[in-house]
Protein backbone atom coordinates (compact mmCIF):
# COMPACT_ATOMS: atom_id res chain seq x y z
CA UNK A 1 0.00 0.00 0.00
CA UNK A 2 1.19 3.53 -0.84
CA UNK A 3 0.92 6.09 1.97
CA UNK A 4 -1.07 9.16 0.88
CA UNK A 5 0.93 11.34 3.24
CA UNK A 6 4.58 10.47 2.51
CA UNK A 7 4.05 8.25 -0.57
CA UNK A 8 6.10 5.37 0.88
CA UNK A 9 5.14 1.74 0.39
CA UNK A 10 4.05 -0.05 3.59
CA UNK A 11 2.05 -2.99 4.96
CA UNK A 12 -0.47 -2.79 7.82
CA UNK A 13 -2.86 -0.26 9.32
CA UNK A 14 -0.30 2.53 9.78
CA UNK A 15 2.55 3.80 7.60
CA UNK A 16 5.88 2.59 8.98
CA UNK A 17 7.58 5.82 7.83
CA UNK A 18 5.29 8.67 8.94
CA UNK A 19 2.70 6.85 11.06
CA UNK A 20 -0.40 8.00 9.17
CA UNK A 21 -3.46 5.78 9.34
CA UNK A 22 -3.92 3.66 6.23
CA UNK A 23 -7.66 4.41 6.26
CA UNK A 24 -7.71 7.95 4.82
CA UNK A 25 -11.31 8.75 4.07
CA UNK A 26 -12.73 11.19 1.55
CA UNK A 27 -13.93 14.43 3.12
CA UNK A 28 -17.74 14.25 3.22
CA UNK A 29 -20.60 14.67 5.71
CA UNK A 30 -19.71 11.54 7.72
CA UNK A 31 -16.03 12.56 7.92
CA UNK A 32 -17.00 16.01 9.21
CA UNK A 33 -19.39 14.61 11.85
CA UNK A 34 -16.72 12.20 13.08
CA UNK A 35 -14.10 14.97 13.24
CA UNK A 36 -16.16 17.44 15.33
CA UNK A 37 -15.69 15.73 18.73
CA UNK A 38 -12.02 15.00 17.97
CA UNK A 39 -11.38 18.60 16.95
CA UNK A 40 -13.05 20.08 20.03
CA UNK A 41 -11.76 17.75 22.72
CA UNK A 42 -8.36 16.74 21.34
CA UNK A 43 -5.77 19.44 20.65
CA UNK A 44 -3.09 17.48 18.83
CA UNK A 45 0.28 18.49 17.42
CA UNK A 46 0.79 20.20 14.10
CA UNK A 47 -0.34 23.77 14.82
CA UNK A 48 2.98 25.43 13.92
CA UNK A 49 3.40 23.17 10.88
CA UNK A 50 -0.09 24.11 9.67
CA UNK A 51 0.58 27.83 10.23
CA UNK A 52 3.79 27.58 8.20
CA UNK A 53 2.13 25.68 5.38
CA UNK A 54 -0.80 28.09 5.22
CA UNK A 55 1.60 31.04 5.04
CA UNK A 56 3.96 29.59 2.42
CA UNK A 57 1.95 27.23 0.17
CA UNK A 58 -1.67 27.37 1.37
CA UNK A 59 -3.55 26.18 -1.71
CA UNK A 60 -1.18 23.27 -2.35
CA UNK A 61 -1.18 22.32 1.35
CA UNK A 62 -4.99 22.24 1.65
CA UNK A 63 -5.30 20.31 -1.59
CA UNK A 64 -2.78 17.81 -0.23
CA UNK A 65 -4.82 17.52 2.98
CA UNK A 66 -7.95 16.68 0.99
CA UNK A 67 -6.01 14.13 -1.06
CA UNK A 68 -4.81 12.36 2.10
CA UNK A 69 -1.67 14.10 3.39
CA UNK A 70 -3.08 14.70 6.88
CA UNK A 71 -0.57 13.30 9.37
CA UNK A 72 1.20 16.60 10.15
CA UNK A 73 -1.78 18.94 9.86
CA UNK A 74 -3.67 20.47 12.78
CA UNK A 75 -7.32 19.43 12.57
CA UNK A 76 -9.29 22.09 10.62
CA UNK A 77 -12.06 22.69 13.18
CA UNK A 78 -9.59 22.87 16.07
CA UNK A 79 -7.48 25.27 14.00
CA UNK A 80 -10.25 27.79 13.31
CA UNK A 81 -11.58 27.61 16.90
CA UNK A 82 -8.10 28.28 18.31
CA UNK A 83 -7.14 31.13 15.95
CA UNK A 84 -10.51 32.91 16.11
CA UNK A 85 -10.48 32.66 19.91
CA UNK A 86 -6.94 34.08 19.98
CA UNK A 87 -8.09 36.95 17.78
CA UNK A 88 -11.15 37.85 19.86
CA UNK A 89 -9.39 37.47 23.23
CA UNK A 90 -6.36 39.53 22.16
CA UNK A 91 -8.60 42.48 21.33
CA UNK A 92 -10.50 42.24 24.60
CA UNK A 93 -7.29 42.07 26.66
CA UNK A 94 -5.73 44.96 24.76
CA UNK A 95 -8.97 46.94 24.87
CA UNK A 96 -9.43 47.36 21.12
CA UNK A 97 -12.53 46.64 19.09
CA UNK A 98 -12.43 43.73 16.65
CA UNK A 99 -13.37 44.35 13.02
CA UNK A 100 -16.74 42.76 13.87
CA UNK A 101 -17.22 45.35 16.63
CA UNK A 102 -16.35 48.11 14.14
CA UNK A 103 -18.90 46.74 11.66
CA UNK A 104 -21.59 46.45 14.35
CA UNK A 105 -20.99 50.06 15.44
CA UNK A 106 -21.60 51.17 11.86
CA UNK A 107 -24.69 49.00 11.41
CA UNK A 108 -26.30 50.15 14.66
CA UNK A 109 -26.55 53.73 13.49
CA UNK A 110 -28.91 52.75 10.70
CA UNK A 111 -30.29 49.44 11.93
CA UNK A 112 -33.91 48.82 12.77
CA UNK A 113 -34.67 48.06 16.40
CA UNK A 114 -35.43 44.40 15.70
CA UNK A 115 -31.93 43.95 14.24
CA UNK A 116 -30.32 45.17 17.47
CA UNK A 117 -31.02 41.74 19.03
CA UNK A 118 -28.99 40.08 16.30
CA UNK A 119 -26.18 42.65 16.49
CA UNK A 120 -25.97 42.25 20.27
CA UNK A 121 -25.73 38.45 19.96
CA UNK A 122 -23.03 38.75 17.28
CA UNK A 123 -21.03 41.15 19.47
CA UNK A 124 -21.19 38.77 22.45
CA UNK A 125 -20.52 35.57 20.45
CA UNK A 126 -17.97 36.56 17.83
CA UNK A 127 -16.17 33.21 17.61
CA UNK A 128 -19.49 31.41 17.06
CA UNK A 129 -20.49 34.02 14.48
CA UNK A 130 -17.27 33.44 12.53
CA UNK A 131 -17.90 29.67 12.60
CA UNK A 132 -21.49 30.17 11.41
CA UNK A 133 -20.41 32.27 8.43
CA UNK A 134 -17.95 29.68 7.07
CA UNK A 135 -20.59 27.14 5.88
CA UNK A 136 -22.40 29.92 3.99
CA UNK A 137 -19.19 31.12 2.33
CA UNK A 138 -18.42 27.49 1.50
CA UNK A 139 -21.84 27.13 -0.13
CA UNK A 140 -21.06 30.22 -2.19
CA UNK A 141 -17.66 28.87 -3.27
CA UNK A 142 -19.20 25.48 -4.05
CA UNK A 143 -21.74 27.05 -6.42
CA UNK A 144 -19.18 29.41 -7.96
CA UNK A 145 -16.73 26.53 -8.59
CA UNK A 146 -19.47 23.97 -9.27
CA UNK A 147 -17.51 22.48 -12.17
CA UNK A 148 -14.53 21.63 -9.99
CA UNK A 149 -14.05 18.09 -8.65
CA UNK A 150 -14.63 19.06 -5.00
CA UNK A 151 -17.82 18.43 -3.04
CA UNK A 152 -19.40 20.88 -0.59
CA UNK A 153 -17.67 19.39 2.46
CA UNK A 154 -14.27 19.68 0.78
CA UNK A 155 -15.08 23.34 0.12
CA UNK A 156 -15.97 23.61 3.81
CA UNK A 157 -12.56 22.27 4.88
CA UNK A 158 -10.87 24.62 2.40
CA UNK A 159 -12.65 27.65 3.82
CA UNK A 160 -12.21 26.57 7.43
CA UNK A 161 -8.44 26.59 6.95
CA UNK A 162 -8.56 29.91 5.06
CA UNK A 163 -10.73 31.59 7.70
CA UNK A 164 -8.59 30.18 10.51
CA UNK A 165 -5.45 31.64 8.91
CA UNK A 166 -7.22 34.95 8.33
CA UNK A 167 -8.07 35.03 12.04
CA UNK A 168 -4.38 34.54 12.81
CA UNK A 169 -3.48 37.42 10.47
CA UNK A 170 -6.03 39.63 12.26
CA UNK A 171 -4.57 38.47 15.58
CA UNK A 172 -1.11 39.68 14.50
CA UNK A 173 -2.57 43.13 13.85
CA UNK A 174 -4.52 43.32 17.11
CA UNK A 175 -1.94 45.74 18.53
CA UNK A 176 -3.27 48.63 16.37
CA UNK A 177 -4.63 51.15 18.88
CA UNK A 178 -5.77 54.00 16.64
CA UNK A 179 -9.18 52.87 15.39
CA UNK A 180 -9.44 56.00 13.21
CA UNK A 181 -6.25 55.08 11.35
CA UNK A 182 -6.39 53.55 7.88
CA UNK A 183 -4.14 50.83 9.32
CA UNK A 184 -7.23 49.09 10.70
CA UNK A 185 -8.16 48.27 7.10
CA UNK A 186 -4.80 46.62 6.38
CA UNK A 187 -5.51 43.21 8.00
CA UNK A 188 -8.92 43.04 6.29
CA UNK A 189 -7.34 43.77 2.91
CA UNK A 190 -4.60 41.22 3.62
CA UNK A 191 -7.23 38.67 4.63
CA UNK A 192 -9.17 39.14 1.40
CA UNK A 193 -5.97 39.06 -0.64
CA UNK A 194 -5.00 35.87 1.17
CA UNK A 195 -8.31 34.31 0.16
CA UNK A 196 -7.63 35.11 -3.50
CA UNK A 197 -4.09 33.69 -3.25
CA UNK A 198 -5.28 30.41 -1.72
CA UNK A 199 -8.04 29.91 -4.28
CA UNK A 200 -5.69 30.64 -7.18
CA UNK A 201 -3.27 28.00 -5.84
CA UNK A 202 -5.94 25.50 -4.88
CA UNK A 203 -7.99 25.39 -8.10
CA UNK A 204 -5.01 24.66 -10.34
CA UNK A 205 -7.03 23.37 -13.30
CA UNK A 206 -8.36 26.80 -14.33
CA UNK A 207 -6.75 29.95 -15.74
CA UNK A 208 -5.91 32.72 -13.25
CA UNK A 209 -8.32 35.15 -14.91
CA UNK A 210 -11.20 32.68 -14.68
CA UNK A 211 -10.37 31.91 -11.06
CA UNK A 212 -10.43 35.61 -10.15
CA UNK A 213 -13.87 35.96 -11.76
CA UNK A 214 -15.15 32.91 -9.86
CA UNK A 215 -13.76 34.25 -6.58
CA UNK A 216 -15.62 37.53 -7.16
CA UNK A 217 -18.73 35.47 -7.91
CA UNK A 218 -18.20 33.63 -4.62
CA UNK A 219 -18.22 36.92 -2.70
CA UNK A 220 -21.29 38.10 -4.60
CA UNK A 221 -23.22 34.92 -3.76
CA UNK A 222 -22.08 35.13 -0.13
CA UNK A 223 -23.17 38.78 0.26
CA UNK A 224 -26.53 37.91 -1.33
CA UNK A 225 -27.00 35.13 1.23
CA UNK A 226 -26.23 37.53 4.11
CA UNK A 227 -28.62 40.14 2.70
CA UNK A 228 -31.44 37.61 2.34
CA UNK A 229 -30.73 36.28 5.84
CA UNK A 230 -30.97 39.78 7.34
CA UNK A 231 -34.29 40.39 5.58
CA UNK A 232 -35.72 37.08 6.82
CA UNK A 233 -34.51 37.77 10.36
CA UNK A 234 -36.12 41.24 10.32
CA UNK A 235 -39.41 39.75 9.10
CA UNK A 236 -39.40 37.05 11.81
CA UNK A 237 -38.59 39.57 14.55
CA UNK A 238 -41.31 41.92 13.28
CA UNK A 239 -43.86 39.10 13.43
CA UNK A 240 -42.77 38.03 16.93
CA UNK A 241 -42.94 41.56 18.28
Amino acid sequence: MICKNCEQDFVGNYCSTCGQNANVRKVNYKYLMDEIPNSIFQIDRGFLFTLKELFTRPGHSIRGFLEGKRKNHFKPLAFIILTSTLYVLSHYFIGNQTFIDDAITGFKSGAKSENNYLLKWISQNQTYFILILVPFFSLASYFAFIKSKYNYFEHLILNIYITGQQMFIYFLFSFIYDRDSYLVLLPLLLGMGYNFWVYIQFFNEKSTFKKVLLILLTYLIFITQIFIGMILFSLVMAIIH
